[in-house]
């Protein structure tokens, strides 16, 4: 047993190293896209990736000090961070990013109205041009019927064919016409992740504890 001991508890060291690695990383996503979702859910994603980390250093500490005690509020809060994914997969709708983006599109067409210039970052970013297309702009009296340079490919509107015609609506709901699917896949995994360490924490915490009864004994 003290070979196998000795390999789950190596193991639940690596795997919560990893933990605390994933834990970082979703700490940064939730920080670096604040702004490109909405704040409740950027603030719910820096929250579980700092809950991951936490969790990630009871086990790391519980692993190599032997302790059972440890292990057990590591199994504890492993088994309340699987009820919460659990309940985030249930619920997340699956296409919050594609919502929030074309919501701050039509948000910045509105400002592009009165304030040209407004949609630049888009249409460069997308390669679209206007809201659901290059003739919106022939709706904006101050812009002479032209559309803007962010328009065209390499800001050259000399040759009409630089020009992006599609939408910029239609072009970020493209973009992100894959994020129900991969949001399914990381939810999945960051669940199945959770189980195979909690089995390794688990195996590990009731070897531990008989051993600490043996000792008493």
């Amino acid at each position: 047993m003290g070979c196998a001991t000795g390999t789950i508890k190596y193991s639940l060291f690596l795997f919560n190293a990893l933990w605390a690695i994933l834990g970082i990383l979703v700490i940064v996503f939730g920080g670096l896209g604040w702004g490109a979702m909405p704040q409740h859910y950027a603030i719910g994603i820096v929250v579980l990736g700092g809950i991951i980390l936490l969790i990630s250093m009871f086990g790391c500490f519980g692993a190599i000090r032997e302790s059972s005690r440890m292990l057990w509020t590591y199994v504890t809060l492993l088994l309340v961070l699987l009820v919460l994914i659990a309940v985030f997969i249930f619920y997340n709708t699956r296409d919050v990013f594609r919502k929030y983006a074309m919501k701050t599109v039509e948000d910045h067409w509105q400002m592009e109205l009165l304030k040209p210039g407004s949609m630049d970052m888009i249409q460069r970013t997308y390669s679209c041009c206007g809201l659901n297309g290059a003739s919106d702009y022939q709706t904006i009296g101050h812009r002479n019927y032209t559309v803007p340079s962010s328009c065209c490919k390499g800001n050259n509107c000399l040759n009409p064919l630089n020009v992006n015609i599609e939408g910029c609506l239609s072009k970020v709901e493209e973009a992100f016409a894959d994020e129900a699917s991969t949001s399914r896949y990381c939810e999945w995994g960051l669940l199945g992740f959770d189980l195979v360490i909690l089995a390794l924490a688990v195996i590990l915490a009731i070897h531990y504890t008989n051993r600490r009864r043996r000792y008493n004994y």
